[in-house]
């Protein structure tokens, strides 16, 4: 099969693009950013796209990194593909963070790709991660001592990333680009052994595969496709014990001991740390020794104590249940917001962003297993959309039940008293149409009669 008929056959297997979406894609001037970019030109019409790219200058390697940008500027004008592009001063950013220059300039790519979607107005970042770099990806995490998520490598779709070459192989991609004409840019750091990554790529996995074993690459996409079917079901399993085991609120989470005790280890471990991702946003730095101490602390730990933990998180143990909160809580008072629609509104307060937008039925891709999204016949919505915390008398329908107070409600679902003001209610006149990251009310449900879905989702917000 070629590399034309797999790129395809790739985006369609995982489902990563739309009829009618904007791409963008990340070109650092490499072989494997021009491939995709190439790829994406010519399938342009066939797929339904609106193609853009975009270059970012870490100014790591001073007048070679300005020539890849003038390489990918050349590019892009030659296949009139609009190009948005920035110098970032990466080392600078080390000196300030301390971050190695690996984790360093992830940090800075990411953001420089979420402003540019921005402007661009995209859908998707395409990347150019190839079939090689996921294998290597594995392996890498074998060496680190990985969970078996670190067997599963480099993902095909993340959220808005995708990456359509990642069945393909380096070989092939130079040979495709060999084929079609194309130039390429060489970075220079990609064949220094100073790096872990590099070091496997250029020494151990070509000794192994000489010495030991000459399918060692499909044996780590076996090994991928094993862990990936794995971390699949045990993902399913933590969902439905959060479902029964926790409870939480924009900046705070409850985990009741009776539903959370009776769970095998393996997903209580995985419940607190998905808890953790929760509320500082991701779960990095906070160590498997870490998580042993969380689980235990619920577990044991006498009523009353209190755990500190990476993330500036803290645990407090309660008789029935353990509460875990950001350090150096505030109080906060009334809020109130309107919430565009489409569009999105930042509470401060509640530490929390809400985005709305609105689809038809047919478009709407329906998560029922996410608690931060609700759906809603937006037909059976009146006035504007307001984003607030509770107020006195407040009164919805939870769904599947019937006429509650509100208080009633945070009581039943064990929300502390000092987080109730945190929560945010989301409100179309005088009705409660969700209570954010909890319930809808039944009343706005979403029928095989619905034609109009509204969306809304909650994001932590950053700090």
């Amino acid at each position: 099969m070629d590399v034309n008929q797999k790129f395809l056959d790739t985006i369609s297997k995982y489902r990563m693009i739309r009829s009618g979406d904007t791409i963008m894609a990340g070109v650092s001037g490499g072989p494997d950013s021009v491939c995709l970019l190439h790829l994406l030109w010519k399938f342009a019409q066939t797929l339904g796209i609106r193609l853009v790219a975009a270059h970012l200058d870490h100014m790591f390697r001073g007048e070679e990194s300005r020539e890849d940008a003038l390489f990918v500027d050349e590019l892009c004008r030659k296949l009139n593909v609009p190009l948005f592009k920035e110098a970032i001063d990466v080392p600078a950013y080390i000196r300030r963070t301390g971050l190695s220059p690996e984790d360093a300039a992830r940090r800075v790519r990411y953001g420089f790709f979420e402003k540019a979607m921005k402007q661009a107005g995209a859908d998707k970042v395409a990347l150019g991660h190839n079939r090689n770099d996921h294998e290597e990806t594995v392996f890498m995490n074998i060496m680190r001592g990985s969970g078996i998520e670190g067997l599963v490598g480099i993902e095909p779709v993340r959220g808005v990333y995708i990456r359509p070459l990642l069945e393909i192989s380096r070989s092939e991609i130079e040979e495709y680009l060999k084929c079609v004409n194309l130039d390429y840019r060489i970075d220079s750091s990609n064949l220094k052994t100073d790096y872990f990554r590099n070091s496997l790529r250029l020494e151990l996995i070509p000794m192994i595969k000489q010495k030991y074993a000459p399918h060692f690459g499909q044996s780590l996409r076996r090994l991928s496709e094993i862990a990936r079917c794995d971390v699949s079901f045990l993902e399913e399993q933590t969902f439905a014990a959060w479902q029964q085991a926790v409870t939480c609120w924009p900046k705070g989470v409850r985990v009741d001991l009776k539903k959370f005790n009776p769970l095998h280890d393996a997903i209580k471990r995985r419940l607190v740390r998905k808890a953790v991702e929760y509320l500082a946003g991701d779960a990095k730095d906070f160590e498997f020794r870490h998580t042993v101490m969380l689980v235990d602390f619920i577990k044991t730990a006498a009523a009353g104590s209190v755990l500190d933990m990476p993330k500036g998180l803290r645990a407090e143990k309660q008789y029935d249940c353990t509460i875990i909160l950001p350090q150096n809580r505030r109080q906060i008072g009334d809020y109130s917001y309107e919430i565009p629609v489409p569009g999105r509104v930042k509470i401060e307060e509640a530490g929390a962003v809400i985005w709305a937008d609105v689809k038809p039925s047919s478009e709407a891709e329906i998560i029922r297993t996410n608690p931060l999204i609700a759906h809603l016949d937006y037909d059976k919505i009146k006035g504007n959309l307001t984003v607030r915390n509770r107020r006195a008398g407040d009164r919805f329908i939870p769904l599947g039940g019937h006429l509650k107070k509100l208080q009633d409600f945070f009581t039943d679902e064990k929300i502390p008293r000092s987080e109730r003001d945190r929560v945010p209610v989301v409100t179309a006149g005088e009705d409660i149409i969700w209570v954010a990251g909890m319930r809808i009310d039944d009343r706005f449900k979403i029928t095989r009669g619905t034609r109009r879905v509204l969306i809304l989702k909650m994001e932590r917000m950053e700090d």
